[in-house]
């Protein structure tokens, strides 16, 4: 019987926990739940939701069970022997370098993990030595690939190349799943080990990779699930090391294989799932079914994807004909079972793949799988993975006949439906490689010029040829994005006729049925469908004619607003014979007139204009288009202000002698205001809002000015 002298520890930390969660609830400030839970000195106040502080209470309280079921107590049983011993010390420094949370290195960590694994291995002698034995390889993986990294950079060696090469979490995994069954077969550990086992090999599954530094609502719910696994961890290491004293179960008594039968059927169903992974491995591929289907998608972009691509690996090239070899070599009732529902799990995986692909989809990559290095790809995903589902299946039909009780005998009005339903489902299942005819695919669409072929471009592609293209390049239409080119084009014809009858119960029943409006596709028809083209050429030429009229109305605006009228005589003075519509400020930017050492010039000036040694700047209102004049003089013109609602003067020095501003994004360039050569230059911008129609604010105009001058002084003229 378990006694726990040191449970009021426990105890009294969960009554703590709660004082803290009620003086959150009441003082709206969680500083002390976050001290007490999360062990983390957080700036005080800390703000935090009502149900926020029920998920603080919570882990809390699960941290006190946790503490409850790790904290030393007495226990009535045998002695436990030397392997054991050592053990339970190897959990309980483990259990300790937990707790210490040792960041800064993973050393302590792994040469501890080192001594649990090879101890378990030794302490579990009445567990199948097949088992023992994949566990201790999976565990020893880990650390004694980081060891030899860390060796071998001591010894000047790419330790980070050999670090880089691991596989990740996935032998961790295994370790820990095979670890859980040996205990559950052994017998000393109980259910609590077990549980907490379990949840702890289970949590990268169900907690997100979610980052974040600040104590916020997703701070929260991130930092409670890992620390509700920690919690797990540490109950499954102090549990593992406390139940090392019960004894183990006594061993099971071997079950007789059954005797070998009609060794050329045997051979048969282990031949079976050889076959397509053979056609395959013909065309260079190795995958069985690849980025392809919901089954690889929802395996994408999560803890999961790296357990995905080895299993697909391992499928594909033949890894379930081993399966069924030990299977027929073993012959034990439960390794046959086993096979048979793992065979018939894989059969429903390439089905359901097979129902959630494409008709004809070849493409070497998926738009949502991103766990599959292109050059594992090649120009085809390979056979389709019905093929795979139809061997499983018959190579476990063939394990079940030869090795399965014989069934109770059926009636025919049983029989009859089930298997009129299961020929329906197979005959109604699309053949997903089934391909007529060519696929034109991107890459075949681009048009290579002279720099890469040495041949002229081809001329533009048109009908049916440039309607194939658009959906394979823009990704359209995508029920249909891997159709072969009749397939496709019988379907835009199809599309055609919808569109140009245009009516609309049949559009309806057609987006209801396709998922695709026909009335929103008329650029994509207008290549194979009259109605399409003439409708698009209407829409193309009235929207030319009202950008003429705007730019039309534009030009006339600029027309009408005031010229300037130069009191001396400039040096050069030019008006824009068009309006400009600027996208980022005007500027100009001279080599040389950053200083060599020290940090650079701050421009100087206002809201309008603003100036550096070879950095000049003039903003402008980007939603308008502005009338410029720019004109330059070798002495300074007298001060105007009438009729301009801004006027500011600002110094500015040219290394170069070619003040050009110019805006590169929408590709305007005004004439070169440094008429004088590099030097000291005075720059005079003026602006004003030009009205039309009755609208104050309908355009800009601006004046810009420049002449020789010293100074690097703003003056606000207005």
């Amino acid at each position: 019987m378990r006694r726990y002298p040191l449970g009021w520890i426990a105890a009294a930390f969960v009554a703590l926990v709660v004082a803290s969660g009620v003086a959150a609830a009441v003082t709206g400030d969680a500083w002390l739940a976050t001290l007490v839970v999360h062990r983390r000195l957080a700036d005080r106040p800390v703000d935090i939701d009502g149900d926020l502080v029920l998920v603080l209470i919570a882990v809390g309280v699960l941290q006190g069970w946790g503490l409850w079921q790790i904290l030393p107590g007495r226990q009535s049983g045998e002695k436990p022997d030397r392997d054991a011993r050592r053990l339970r010390i190897a959990l309980y420094v483990s259990l300790a370098i937990e707790l210490a949370d040792l960041s800064w290195t993973d050393i302590p960590e792994e040469v501890t993990q080192v001594a649990v694994v090879v101890l378990l291995y030794r302490v579990m002698r009445g567990v199948s030595r097949t088992l023992r034995l994949v566990a201790l390889v999976c565990g020893l993986y880990h650390p004694v690939l980081l060891l030899a990294a860390v060796l071998s950079e001591l010894l000047g060696l790419d330790g980070e190349a050999l670090w880089q090469s691991s596989l990740g979490s996935v032998p961790w995994l295994l370790w820990m799943v095979l670890t859980l069954v040996a205990q559950a077969k052994d017998g000393r550990w109980g259910r609590v080990t077990l549980w907490a086992g379990a949840a702890v090999a289970a949590g990268p599954f169900l907690v997100p990779d979610l980052m974040s530094n600040s104590f916020s609502r997703s701070y929260v719910w991130y930092a409670g699930g890992h620390l509700v696994l920690d919690v797990f961890t540490l109950v499954w290491l102090g549990r593992s090391a406390r139940d090392l004293g019960n004894r183990p179960r006594d061993p099971r008594p071997v079950t007789p294989a059954s005797p070998l039968r009609r060794w050329p059927l045997q051979a048969a169903a282990v031949a079976l799932p050889l076959l397509p992974a053979a056609a395959n491995l013909a065309d260079g591929v190795f995958l069985w079914i690849g980025p392809r289907g919901a089954i690889a998608s929802w395996f994408s972009g999560w803890y999961p994807m790296q357990l995905w691509l080895p299993f697909d690996l391992l499928v594909g090239m033949g890894g379930a004909a081993a399966l069924v070899l030990a299977a027929v070599l073993r012959r034990t009732r439960r390794l046959v079972i086993g096979t048979i529902w793992a065979l018939l799990l894989a059969a429903v995986a390439g089905l359901a793949t097979a129902a959630t692909t494409a008709v004809g989809d070849s493409r070497p990559t998926h738009s949502s799988v991103r766990i599959f290095p292109d050059r594992m790809l090649t120009s085809s995903l390979g056979i389709s993975p019905l093929w795979y589902s139809l061997a499983f299946t018959a190579s476990a039909l063939l394990l079940l006949f030869l090795y399965g009780d014989r069934p109770a005998r059926r009636r025919p009005y049983r029989v009859l439906p089930a298997s009129m339903a299961a020929s329906a489902v197979l005959v109604l299942v699309p053949v997903s490689d089934h391909a007529p005819g060519p696929i034109t695919t991107a890459s075949d669409c681009e048009a290579k010029g002279d720099y890469e072929t040495g041949h002229t471009p081809p001329p533009p592609m048109t009908g049916e040829q440039a309607f194939i293209c658009t959906v394979r390049t823009a990704g359209v239409l995508p029920p249909v994005g891997g159709m072969p080119d009749r397939m496709l084009v019988a379907y835009g014809h199809r599309l055609c006729g919808v569109y140009t009858r245009e009516d609309p119960q049949e559009m309806v029943r057609f987006y209801k049925a396709y998922g695709v409006s026909p009335g929103d596709e008329t650029a994509l028809l207008a290549d194979i469908c009259p109605k399409a083209a003439e409708t698009l050429r209407v829409a193309i030429e009235e929207e030319e004619r009202e950008m003429l009229a705007h730019e039309a109305e534009e030009q006339a605006k600029c027309d009408q607003a005031p010229r300037h009228r130069p009191l001396i005589t400039p040096v050069s003075a030019i008006r824009q014979e068009k309006p400009i519509w600027p996208e980022l400020p005007l500027e100009t930017y001279e080599r040389g007139g950053e200083p060599e050492d020290g940090p650079p010039h701050q421009a100087e000036g206002s809201d309008l204009v603003a100036s550096a040694p070879g950095h000049l700047r003039v903003f402008l209102n980007t939603e308008y288009r502005a009338c410029v004049t720019t004109e330059a003089y070798d002495r300074r013109p007298p001060v105007e202000t009438r009729g301009w609602q801004n006027v500011v003067e600002v110094g500015y020095q040219s290394p170069e002698g070619h003040i050009v501003l110019a805006d590169g994004l929408s590709g305007i360039q005004l004439p070169d205001l440094g008429a004088l050569g590099k030097g000291h230059y005075r720059v005079r911008v003026h602006y004003a809002w030009l009205s039309w129609k009755g609208t104050k604010q309908a355009g800009q105009r601006l004046l810009i000015m420049t002449y020789p001058g010293r100074g690097d002084h703003v003056i606000v003229h207005r």
